[in-house]
Order: structure tokens, then sequence, then C-alpha cells
């Protein structure tokens, strides 16, 4: 089956993009400004690579950013607030826009695709010069194990020496890529990540990679999963 078939498949994409699968939250809020706060500490034009039902997409546009969409799914069409534009990362010739952003943002979009080279050139053909981005995608080193399979449609894993290099080969500069934790106590209090890294070694089960009685949204399922399920996040420039 090629990666075309896997992504365009209506099903999928309707069911990743639910609230079953993804309850809406306070997380892209807290993240987007953690971002604006942390990494791109300015606001301007920003594109949002894999932008699905548009998260990210109204808290760029809160904080003050001109947001750009680009995402598989026919569904964001119906983002008629924001300029958005349905690409096949995948399979569509680079560089997928005319427009170069200030700053851009990518969470979950590389480990899907058989060959990342190509959409990680078009992130580097689609920034301005001096431009910053974000590359985000489960760290290998902490999902190996089985969560990087919750998703069926993860194709390549990366690790932090994988994705550099990857960055680099790319030509991007300045690449710096670290373990992140998508638990928002840690952005304030670092202190606390031994605690959380400890939580993580205990076998406790959690969804949706075990049955377990409560949801994905519970709070408690959301710290066992993310004291597992580490990222990493790839700051660059250009």
């Amino acid at each position: 089956m090629s990666n075309k078939s896997i992504i365009n498949d209506k099903k999928y994409l309707e069911y990743t993009y639910s609230d079953t699968a993804a309850p809406p939250s306070e997380y892209p809020k807290l993240f987007a400004k953690w971002l604006l706060d942390t990494v791109y500490n300015d606001v301007g034009t920003i594109g949002d690579f894999g932008c699905g039902r548009g998260d990210y997409l109204k808290e760029f546009q809160r904080l003050g950013f001109t947001p750009h969409g680009f995402d598989i799914s026919p569904n964001i069409s119906m983002l008629s607030d924001f300029n958005v534009k349905q690409i096949d990362f995948a399979n569509d010739k680079a560089p997928y826009t005319k427009e170069k952003f200030d700053f851009i943002f990518s969470k979950s979009v590389v480990e899907h695709l058989r060959e990342p080279s190509t959409y990680l050139t078009a992130i580097h053909k689609s920034l301005k010069d001096g431009g910053k981005a974000v590359v985000m995608t489960p760290s290998w080193k902490h999902t190996h194990w089985g969560p990087f399979y919750i998703d069926h449609t993860h194709v390549t894993p990366f690790t932090k020496h994988s994705l550099k290099a990857a960055l680099e080969m790319a030509e991007f500069k300045n690449v710096s890529v670290q373990y992140f934790y998508q638990l928002p106590i840690l952005w304030k209090y670092s202190w606390l990540t031994p605690a959380v890294q400890l939580l993580a070694k205990l076998p406790l089960p959690f969804a949706p990679y075990n049955d377990v009685p409560w949801s994905v949204s519970n709070s408690a399922n959301k710290l066992i999963r993310f004291s597992k399920e580490v990222m990493l996040m790839a700051v660059v420039e250009k």
C-alpha cells in the first residue's frame, strides 16, 4: 500500500481529527503561548504544516500571528476563517506554496512520510531567510516499545541524531533537537522532570494504548501517557 493511499483514506482522516480520538483541550492554547514565549519570541506570519482541524491556527491567530494552514485532510475547507491549502505532503511537488513565512510549525507529520527529506526541504524553501521553524515527532527512544504504532500510519521513526541529520541535510542551520514532554506542568516546573521520568518506568496502563475504563482526556491518563510518550522537538533556522 502506498503512502498516499494510507494517508488519503477518508475514514482515517475523519477518525484522527474527531473529537473522540483527539478531544478538544486547553493544550493547543498553552503550547502556542509557550512557543511564542520560549521559541519564536515574536509574532509574524506562520505556516502550520499539518494543521488538522485548525486548533493551532486559532491559537496562533489569537496570539497575534498571521497563520496559514496546510494539511491533506479535505476537511480543512471548513476552516474558512483562515488561509488554508490542501496538500499531500507525500506526493505533491515541493515547494507546496509560494508564500514564505517568518515561522513554521510542524507537529507529528514527518513520521507519516516514507521520504521525509522532500517535506523538510519544502519547509526550508517556505521559510524566510532568518526565519525559525519547529519540527516535532515522537521520540523512537521513548516509544519504540509500542506507543509509536498507536497510529498505524507511522512509518518513519526518528532519534535525536537522525532528526538532526535530516534537518541539516535539508540545509537548515543552528539545528537543535531536544526531548520534549507534552506536560505543561514541566514547562513551568522543570525540577519535576525526574519524578515524571520515574513515573514513566512504572507499568501503568493508559489509553489509547491499553484497554482501560477511562478516556484519553482523563487527567491521570494524560500524566501517565505523556510521561512515557516523549516527543522530539527540533528548533531550526534558515
